[in-house]
């Protein structure tokens, strides 16, 4: 949703500003989500959570561990329903959206329904927090150590000869690349995930960063 500053300032003020973060798996949009709904007294939604509870989980972990990996048997048909439950979950969360509103969405919100990705769109003010280069270490190997669901869909492309997870390891860079352009395309502003991991950074640093420019 293209807005100008004053129009910015205005739907804030009048509690009527949704903001929707987007951006790769544990590249910081949960805790910034969290900052912002405690910060600035917006309306927090998780996708993720509202699909681990449909599917009667308690926790990420747990959420997690039911996808699985691309390597394992039956992951296709779990990613594709991961896909339609995020659909859902995202809609909902669209139709659902009433004050000042941030959504926290999943890494692969690139890859559900168009249709609602458009109304995303069309009703949020989207933030790209950005991977860059000096990311990627970090986070290949958040995918083991921090897991969350992820998406490959065709971007895991095992070599023989690598282990498992060195086929991860090999295939995540070219995900990583490919994911950026697409979020890009969705955003209307962009942050980089060091600016919002920075220790030092203050709700009013945040504010400015996101807020357009004029």
């Amino acid at each position: 949703m293209k807005l100008s500053a004053k129009q910015f300032k205005l739907k804030a003020e009048d509690k009527d500003l949704k903001l929707a973060f987007v951006g790769m798996s544990n590249i910081g949009k949960s805790m910034t989500a969290k900052r912002f709904a405690k910060g600035f007294k917006f309306k927090l939604t998780e996708v993720d959570k509202l699909i681990w509870k449909r599917l009667g989980h308690d926790s990420m972990e747990e959420f997690a561990d039911w996808q699985g990996h691309p390597y394992e048997e039956g992951y296709a048909e779990r990613e594709q329903l991961s896909v339609e439950m995020e659909t859902h979950a995202t809609a909902k969360a669209i139709d659902k959206a009433k004050g000042n509103v941030v959504l926290d969405t999943t890494g692969s919100v690139i890859y559900i329904d168009p249709a609602v990705r458009r109304r995303m769109k069309e009703n949020f003010y989207v933030v790209h927090i950005k991977a860059e280069p000096s990311d990627l270490e970090r986070l290949k190997w958040d995918y083991f150590d921090n897991p969350k669901p992820l998406i490959w869909g065709r971007y895991y492309r095992p070599k023989e000869g690598l282990s498992d997870r060195e086929n991860i390891i090999d295939c995540y860079p070219q995900l990583l690349m490919s994911r950026a352009k697409e979020y890009a395309a969705m955003a209307d502003t962009t942050v980089t995930s060091k600016f919002v991991l920075d220790p030092d950074l203050t709700n009013e640093d945040l504010w400015d960063a996101i807020k357009p420019s004029r």
